[in-house]
């Protein structure tokens, strides 16, 4: 079941904070996780600013 693919629906909120954590962990342990997140989350959220560019807001970084 290790290859068994999932669909996950998180908020931006919620990748943000796996990814600060994940950046907490070794590089070699955690990079290739980190791009894979990062090559799926960033045609979503460029798509949905397109569709909805007064729906997008940033939040403040820490």
């Amino acid at each position: 079941m290790e290859n068994l693919e999932l669909e996950l629906k998180l908020t931006v909120a919620h990748v943000n904070t796996v990814l600060k954590h994940l950046g907490s962990g070794v590089y070699a342990e955690v990079a290739d996780l980190i791009n894979l997140l990062h090559g799926q989350a960033k045609p979503q959220i460029e798509s949905a600013a397109v569709a909805a560019p007064a729906a997008i807001v940033e939040e403040p970084t820490e």
